[in-house]
């Protein structure tokens, strides 16, 4: 039996944005010449990766110690790796398929009575 995948339109633009990006090579020019970035960068990244995050947010989030960052010159630095592994971390499926498999078995069985 097929699984059925439930997702929003834009949660499928993503998935199908980072399929097609796996399977091109980026040419010189697109290749990030660093992995450490900026503040204003690194919303940059995340919001075109699916994670559009406010400043105000990120700032409360690196004071709070929540999310990979550094210090430099007192300037906030952010690996791209490590902040899109990180935002990886924070997401979690919008359905569980295991808990509705088990509210409708439930509901069957009071049916049945």
């Amino acid at each position: 039996m097929n699984k059925i995948i439930v997702t929003t339109p834009d949660e499928l633009r993503l998935i199908v944005k980072k399929a097609v990006i796996g399977l091109t090579p980026l040419r010189e020019e697109q290749k990030p010449e660093f992995d450490t970035v900026n503040l204003e960068t690194a919303l940059q990244v995340l919001t075109e990766n699916g994670y559009p995050t406010s400043k105000g947010k990120m700032y409360k989030l690196t004071s709070e110690g929540k999310i990979p960052h550094r210090l430099y010159n007192n300037k906030l630095v952010f690996s791209r790796k490590e902040i899109l592994e990180w935002a990886e971390s924070q997401t979690k499926p919008k359905h569980d398929a295991t808990e509705t498999i088990r509210a409708v078995a439930r509901s069957a069985r009071r049916k049945m009575r």
